[in-house]
């Protein structure tokens, strides 16, 4: 069985979106090395496919990481055992197994879940090739860490074994290609289409053109030829990159270590303290703070009003410094990102002050899209012309000058 996937892959520090195979994937992303799996019994490995992404255990064979069995995504942060995780500010993402674990493991459950739905019984093996697109944050993407996390992928085929229980499905997978781009610049292509390939319209704009009181026939056209400063607000960075058009403008590359990860670790030991739970980690404290319906939802919001008070200070400054950089020469600040959702309420007023100052225009990007913008953006520029011209180009052979 054979299989071609179009990946959109944000590897973000505390939440892993993808879009494999026009399917968004939104799992934790954290994992763990174990030695045995967590199941002896038969079980029916159909009754795995459905939810497999909340139950998902691999053994993976790589020339791009540690060999090994693991729990990812939400089993891993359930399982008790311990995590391995990105640390926010320290760890370079090119460098790390983490994404590329999770990278394989995700996209290799996906292609169990689509033979089984083809054809209504579980194979014994899959071959996938893919087309991936992946970013780093601004601050850590140079061309040599491009370069080096592309390799990562592309040198060689991965074997992943997905485990159903105690069956296995073998999983052989090859990067034909896998661009590496700064993170925040592919949201261009999301804010201009939407993914059938016409101008975006609808919810996304809807404070938007309510704002500035822009004609009801509005649509992502009116982004084409925008200069906008985007802040792109994370949990262990915020980038502040600069896009004309189609294009990043890399003179105005900056970033900064600011983010909800950082206001989530200063409430953390309080929280924990609070809760009489000494080691829980700072996945389960952003779970917690995602679901309204949680018991300590209430009290986690408490313990981080102040650390988010303190962050967004820090991102208004960066913003300020990107702003006296490109001389104001600014049509659209474009806030989006996890960590947008929770500083909505601190940021936005403040945000709105300055641009009304500066005249330009601020579009805050409503919470259900916040997200998934970075992953809609790669999966609309892996799947774009841009992309098929640097493929090509990289196929080339080199010709001696």
């Amino acid at each position: 069985m054979n299989y071609h996937f179009f990946v959109g892959n944000d590897n973000g520090n505390s939440e892993h979106d993808m879009i494999v195979d026009g399917r968004l994937i939104q799992q934790p992303n954290v994992n763990c090395t174990v030695d045995v799996l967590p199941w002896s019994e038969e079980q029916s490995p159909e009754s795995f496919i459905k939810n497999l992404q909340e139950q998902l255990v691999v053994t993976i064979d790589s020339p791009s990481t540690r060999p090994g069995m693991y729990y990812v995504g939400k089993f891993a942060l359930e399982s008790g055992e311990i995590l391995d995780n990105l640390q926010i500010g320290i760890d370079l993402k090119s460098e790390m197994d983490l994404p590329v674990v999770n990278t394989l493991a995700q996209i290799a459950a996906v292609a169990v879940q689509k033979a089984y739905e083809e054809e209504k019984k579980i194979p014994d093996q899959i071959d996938v090739e893919i087309d991936m697109a992946t970013a780093l944050p601004v601050t850590q993407h140079t061309d040599e860490n491009a370069a080096k996390f592309e390799k990562r992928f592309m040198s060689g085929t991965h074997h992943v074994t997905v485990h159903l229980g105690i069956h296995r499905v073998a999983v052989k997978l090859v990067f034909s290609f896998t661009k590496v781009v700064p993170e925040a610049t592919p949201v261009i292509f999301t804010l201009q289409k939407d993914a059938e390939g016409s101008w975006r319209e609808g919810e996304i704009f809807k404070q938007f053109t309510e704002t500035y009181e822009i004609d009801k026939k509005f649509n992502g056209s009116y982004f084409k030829d925008k200069r906008i400063l985007h802040v792109d607000i994370g949990d262990g960075s915020t980038e502040y990159p600069i896009t004309e058009g189609n294009k990043f403008l890399r003179q105005f590359v900056h970033g900064s270590h600011h983010g909800i990860g950082y206001a989530i670790e200063d409430a953390l030991d309080d929280f924990n303290k609070q809760i009489h739970l000494p080691d829980s980690p700072r996945q389960f404290f952003s779970d917690v703070i995602k679901n309204g319906k949680h018991k300590y939802h209430a009290r986690a919001i408490r313990t981080l009003k102040r650390p988010l008070e303190s962050q967004a200070r820090q991102i208004i400054q960066n913003v300020k410094r990107q702003l006296t950089k490109a001389r104001n020469e600014i049509d659209v600040i474009c806030v989006y990102g996890g960590g947008s959702i929770l500083l909505n309420t601190i940021l936005y007023p403040l945000l709105k002050e300055l641009c009304d100052e500066r005249e330009m225009k601020l579009l805050y990007i409503p919470a259900e899209f916040a997200v998934q913008l970075n992953a809609m953006g790669l999966d609309s520029f892996v799947r774009g012309k841009i992309y098929e011209a640097l493929k090509s180009k990289a196929a080339q052979p080199v010709t001696a000058g």
